[in-house]
């Protein structure tokens, strides 16, 4: 068969670039420029300089197309052979420099979809909005508000993007965050070191659709107004993110005294505790508690595959977190040492300090005391004080709520309030790492004022401020542009083609 004809190369691909460029100089050349200010020069530049770039791009972009061979026929995945072959399909694209149309050939064939070759070729997304401008508005998004994020697109690439394109655009970036984290891989740790595992739970406001329970109909549509309408409305709204952490620590023993001096000598004198390196967060609202702590440990396996290392797990105390938790460590046959957050500790000793004394030093040095026994390991001993303490008010009649609450919580957690092991051993004994990892991964984002979010783009929001927070964004985008090229041109296409002879 005899090869289809083809076009011949222009003169100068890029004549309408070049013009572009000389007049920008002869306009930089004019005596009005020449007397203008620095700040007049940059602005015209910036402003012209965008454009020049996006025309270079435009008139690459056309000689391609002059330049696409054209194939005698191609087969798509659904095994239908295209032999029509139709020039000059349009399709438009916003980049980070400008909108361009970029022309290639069609392969038809009745009642199939068209199939654009060169769109494979250039590895074009789906959409409107070219893979650069995407990875810009991705950042933007995560950082802040929508509204922001377009106009912070809007004045550095001149292109405006809705809202709602905005909330898509994050949507689709974030699809493969949780494959790329299962099929990444972990080198182990060596070495003595401990592992560190710790989850908690922050509310986030929700649509009424994204809540995991619907709400009811009274609490849709009241019967009549009240003046707790905004109250009722609140109540329930929340959905439960759950975050993890993991990271890695080498021993720093300790005593109380370094955690709660009580002398200028022993404040001198402290030492510090661990320090989290090689950190690795996880967060998710569409997940519960279960799964999330199934995905820390499969994490943790990654590092320490032999379970050679010491496993600390951090947690606040709730049951439910200590009941998956126990229950994944017995499935995988590790041990694992779980030590409740001292500071959840000195909230509930402060509460039992409100109700035990009147003035502010009276309840500063009874949680002194209280804590310092906890950490010197009379947990036992701290528990009896408080029982009888309560005993006593009872009899008295005066209410004592944040005692009793106090009391029935170390009584509750009293297996995992070892602190003066933790501390001769150098664990940490502290949820630090997983609170601030909360409030920057949620709270800062997603607990904004007025903001209730759909369960999609909240979760975009929450994978895509993780995967940042934890380095991996470059590593994550280009796995990320590997799977679209799949999903949208690689998938369409029966096998390889070549170009006809």
């Amino acid at each position: 068969m005899e090869p289809y004809p083809q076009p011949a190369p222009a003169d100068d691909d890029f004549a309408a670039s070049r013009a572009l460029f000389q007049t920008m100089t002869a306009r930089l050349g004019e005596a009005e420029m020449m007397v203008g200010t620095q700040a007049e020069l940059e602005d015209y530049l910036t402003v012209c300089g965008r454009e020049l770039k996006r025309q270079l791009m435009q008139d690459q972009m056309d000689a391609r197309a002059r330049r696409e061979e054209r194939l005698a026929a191609l087969a798509g995945a659904d095994g239908v052979v295209r032999r029509r072959v139709e020039p000059d399909h349009r399709r438009l694209l916003a980049t980070t420099v400008g909108p361009v149309e970029i022309s290639r050939l069609a392969y038809r064939a009745p009642k199939v979809s068209n199939l654009h070759p060169a769109d494979a070729q250039l590895a074009l997304p789906a959409g409107r909005y070219s893979y650069p401008l995407r990875r810009l508005a991705v950042h933007e998004v995560a950082a802040g508000a929508l509204r922001a994020a377009g106009t912070a697109l809007e004045r550095t690439t001149g292109q405006k993007i809705g809202t709602q394109q905005l909330m898509e655009i994050a949507v689709g970036a974030a699809r493969d965050i949780r494959t790329f984290y299962q099929d990444a891989a972990c080198t182990p740790v060596p070495g003595v070191g401990l592992l560190v595992l710790s989850v908690d739970c922050t509310g986030v406001n929700m649509i009424p659709a994204a809540l995991r329970e619907a709400p009811t109909a009274k609490a849709e549509a009241p019967d009549r107004p009240s003046a707790q309408l905004a109250s009722r409305e609140r109540a329930g709204r929340c959905r439960m993110a759950c975050v993890s952490a993991l990271y890695d620590a080498e021993p720093a023993e300790r005593g109380a005294a370094d955690v709660l001096p009580a002398t200028a000598t022993e404040r001198e004198s402290r030492r510090k505790g661990p320090t989290a390196v090689g950190r690795r967060l996880d967060a998710s609202l569409e997940h519960s508690v279960a799964p999330m702590v199934t995905a820390l440990f499969d994490q943790a396996e990654r590092r320490d595959p032999d379970h050679r290392r010491r496993w600390i797990v951090l947690v606040d105390g709730a049951n439910h977190q200590l009941d998956c938790i126990a229950k994944e460590a017995a499935a995988r046959g590790v041990n694992v040492d779980i030590i409740v957050d001292f500071v959840h500790v000195l909230e509930y000793l402060w509460k039992a300090a409100d109700d035990l004394h009147a003035t502010q030093p009276a309840r500063t040095a009874f949680v002194q005391h209280t804590a310092r026994a906890l950490l010197e390991g009379h947990a036992p001993q701290v528990i009896a004080d408080l029982r009888h303490h309560l005993r006593t008010r009872d009899h008295s009649g005066l209410p004592s709520p944040g005692l009793q609450r106090c009391a029935d919580y170390l009584t509750a957690k009293q297996p995992f309030l070892g602190y003066d092991l933790a501390l001769g051993l150098g664990w940490p004994i502290a949820t630090g790492v997983i609170e601030g990892s909360c409030r920057y991964l949620v709270k800062d984002r997603l607990d904004v004022t007025g903001a209730r979010w759909s369960l999609a783009g909240a979760e975009a929001v929450l994978l895509l401020r993780t995967v940042i927070a934890n380095g991996d964004f470059e590593a994550y985008w280009k796995y990320h542009l590997q799977r679209e090229h799949q999903r949208t041109h690689a998938s369409r296409y029966q096998h390889e083609y070549a170009p006809a002879a």
